[in-house]
């Protein structure tokens, strides 16, 4: 169905329109893998590929996750961001997942993170106060958004006395995105990881300085006369409810690393392309602002009107069914197997384009266009459960989902009470994959400050 005409359909990727050949699927996938999810991947529930199969239906994405899980593994996943993240809660399996997830997961009770929204509310106040100090105008609203978002993470995961940390931890996570191209594409391919590839050496630095500062912060703690109770110190205290075990220093490392990735960059990615929709959306922009009013009467936003900013949320899930934060998800077949009347051999992939499915035909209205209106609470009852993924699914779900939406929230509606947003004029962010979704050259904003 065509979208009406007063429907905002914002910059979106074409998919090709034949299958690609395989020379032709790597340069695709190296310039921007979402350019080389096929179309048939945004009509059909399963499209066969060269050693690969796309799937966007939500049956075939539950036997994946959950129903047939020990079939089907993070094998490319795990090559990628394994020698950043160690074997981690992210990149790990079997049992060595379940009791790192089974410790962390009282870290994450949705009434003790409440706690933190005043550093939320603070890190959007002091962008706010950044925009008033250089005068608004048109602001690089990607990279502030980023910075907010470090500020958070910084103040409840990785907090330190040392002020030259925060600056060399992000130009590190920046170099190491900068090289993220080439990476997944041997990941996926399963190139040796001794074959030489543009930015392996700076990658390679870049991971020894992240995992290296993250040391240095716990033996910084360790030595403290004091433990705030933030997440760092949770994840110290952490116990496997079964065996009583905690983690070792190499462990804190591969799960603090994790945490600030997805507690830190996806936010980042969902906060910026939402004021870019809002810039795009008067209507909705005026009506974020006069909820956010109400529910607060003017006051800071508090952790007792979180629940009650419900199109605030409305429009955060819309826009991160658009631009998922993490647009891609893949897993291998570990034994020979079939699925939807398809063999894949031992090795085969498993694509699960969630850019894809966020847009398929069968399952959306207008599925390119803006409308907040798909998360009304009685229309969000009727989705199903592998529809709508942002967070991902199954077991392995984001187990900080409670954590980024109370973040995402709170900075939102805060940002929302001091500014406004517009469009620049003839720059229009194009979306690429990277880890996370992107905007190609960057997502300038007009701010007014009110």
């Amino acid at each position: 169905m065509a979208p009406a005409a007063a429907e905002l359909v914002p910059p979106r990727v074409s998919p090709p329109e034949r299958q690609l050949g395989r020379l032709g699927f790597l340069a695709t996938f190296l310039r921007n893998p979402l350019e080389a999810i096929p179309r048939a991947a945004y009509e059909q529930d399963a499209h066969p590929g060269p050693g690969r199969l796309w799937i966007t239906s939500p049956a075939f994405i539950r036997t994946v996750l959950l129903d047939e899980r020990e079939r089907f593994q993070k094998v490319a996943q795990i090559r990628l961001l394994g020698p950043l993240l160690g074997r981690g809660i992210l990149t790990s399996e079997g049992a060595e997942w379940k009791w790192q997830r089974q410790a962390s997961a009282p870290m994450f009770r949705h009434p003790d993170l409440v706690g933190f929204v005043p550093a939320f509310v603070r890190a959007a106040e002091r962008l706010v106060a950044r925009w008033r100090a250089s005068g608004a105008g048109v602001q690089a609203i990607d990279r502030d958004v980023t910075r907010a978002t470090f500020e958070v993470i910084s103040a409840t995961l990785l907090p330190s006395a040392d002020a030259t940390v925060a600056p060399v931890v992000e130009h590190s996570m920046t170099a190491f995105q900068r090289w993220s191209g080439w990476n997944i594409l041997y990941a996926a391919t399963g190139m040796p990881r001794w074959m030489p590839r543009p930015g392996m050496a700076a990658s390679a630095r870049a991971i020894a300085t992240l995992r290296g500062a993250v040391h240095a912060m716990l033996g910084e703690r360790r030595a403290a006369e004091t433990r705030p109770d933030d997440l760092m110190h949770r994840l110290m205290s952490a116990r496997d409810p079964e065996t009583g075990r905690s983690m070792d220093e190499r462990q804190l490392v591969d799960n603090l690393l994790t945490f600030y990735l997805a507690g830190h960059e996806t936010t980042a990615r969902a906060l910026a392309w939402t004021l870019y929709l809002l810039a795009r959306s008067p209507e909705w922009s005026a009506r974020l602002a006069e909820e956010i009013a109400r529910v607060t009467g003017g006051a800071p936003v508090a952790a007792g009107h979180i629940e009650r900013l419900v199109e605030v949320q409305q429009v955060l899930k819309e826009s991160m069914r658009l631009y998922p934060p993490v647009p891609l998800m893949g897993r291998q077949a570990v034994v020979p197997t079939a699925l939807g009347g398809h063999a894949l051999a031992q090795g085969a992939t498993v694509m699960m384009p969630i850019y894809a499915i966020h847009r398929h035909v069968k399952r959306w209205r207008a599925p390119d266009s803006f409308d907040p209106a798909r998360f009304a609470p009685e229309s969000e009852a009727k989705l199903e459960r592998y529809q709508y993924m942002p967070f991902g699914a199954g077991p392995r779900i984001c187990i900080g989902m409670a954590f980024a939406m109370l973040e995402a929230t709170a900075m939102l509606a805060t940002l929302l009470q001091h500014a406004r947003f517009a469009p620049v004029e003839g720059h229009e962010p194009y979306p690429v994959a990277r880890v996370t979704l992107v905007p190609r050259g960057g997502m300038p904003l007009r701010v007014r400050l009110i």
